[in-house]
């Protein structure tokens, strides 16, 4: 067997699970760190391809049906590293047919900081939200987060509103004196 040099990030890879959890036993000798995450290292399928053992496998993203509204939420503080980016941009969008009543909050609650990159994920999902006509709004944004939409004038694109009640409350709201 050729030996590898190891990395640090192999040295995450190796998962801390008990094999006993799993309910995986002793592995077989063929299986490696690298095949236990669901990659193949010499051309076959993983020997046990857990979702949970995946890299990246945690969601960026929760969402819920409240009141015919699909609330989304954000499970990370601070949306910076661009393959998280590409995560929640691509949960974000793959979640817009889920809003069958056509109403969709997004929740920043939590949320402290975001790349530039991140912005341009919410401008595609306002896009994708209008040519499938959902109602997009946004609420409990940061002092940082909205600072970064008023520099950008992205303030008056987004209807952003303070807390998820009254966010919520605003989708049955008609014209400008409700």
């Amino acid at each position: 067997m050729q030996r590898m040099k190891k990395s640090s990030a192999d040295a995450i890879r190796l998962i801390a699970f008990p094999r006993r959890l799993l309910g995986v036993g002793e592995l077989p000798a063929a299986v490696s760190a690298d095949n236990l995450l669901g990659e193949t290292v010499t051309g076959r399928e993983p020997a046990f391809p857990f979702p949970i053992l995946r890299k990246h496998c945690m969601s960026a993203i929760t969402t819920q049906v409240v009141n015919d509204i699909l609330l989304v939420g954000f499970t990370d503080s601070k949306i910076l590293d661009s393959q998280r980016i590409e995560q929640v941009g691509r949960e974000l969008q793959e979640s817009v047919p889920q809003a069958v009543h056509k109403k969709m909050l997004l929740n920043f609650r939590g949320v402290s900081f975001m790349s530039s990159a991140m912005i341009t994920k919410l401008v595609m999902l306002n896009k994708s939200c209008k040519a499938q006509g959902v109602g997009l709004k946004f609420c409990e944004v940061s002092p940082n987060v909205m600072e970064v939409f008023k520099i950008t004038k992205l303030n008056k694109l987004f209807d952003i509103q303070e807390g998820e009640e009254k966010a919520m409350a605003s989708f049955d709201k008609k014209g400008w004196f409700g």
